[in-house]
């Protein structure tokens, strides 16, 4: 059986936009898969709610390695060239964008599933004849 996976709504009160909290999610996912198996351990246990990002970064070694891992991706961004730079920005703003179209179809969806099964079932409540 698989192991249940906080959704999105789990980020929000660190990354402050739902598309930002879905992009922290799918980065903890691949993260989750990774080679690095202090980092894969962490992942895991905040994906599956066991323990919260922000308690998992007070822990000294995920804190750790999640720093070597944000020290090379600064070492890769500073060689870049502002046009690569700016190039990758734009890269990730799409991405935002993209996630941002992806909650807005699930919350439509949401939405036209939830009122379907208004409309064709049974009233919210029955008072059999009583009043308040």
């Amino acid at each position: 059986m698989a192991e249940r996976e906080v959704g999105d709504e789990e980020f929000l009160d660190i990354a402050k936009d739902p598309a930002r909290a879905r992009a922290l999610r799918k980065s903890l996912q691949k993260l989750a898969g990774s080679n690095d198996e202090t980092l894969k351990e962490m992942a895991r246990d905040v994906l599956a709610g066991r323990v919260g990002l922000r308690e998992a970064m007070r822990t000294g070694v995920y804190r750790e390695a999640l720093h070597e891992k944000a020290k090379l991706g600064m070492r890769a961004y500073e060689q870049m060239s502002a046009e690569e730079r700016s190039a990758a920005e734009a890269q990730g703003q799409v991405q935002l964008d993209e996630y941002q179209r992806e909650i807005d179809r699930e919350r439509a969806e949401l939405q036209a599933e939830r009122g379907r099964s208004r409309k064709g079932g049974p009233a919210p409540h029955q008072t059999r004849g009583w009043k308040l």
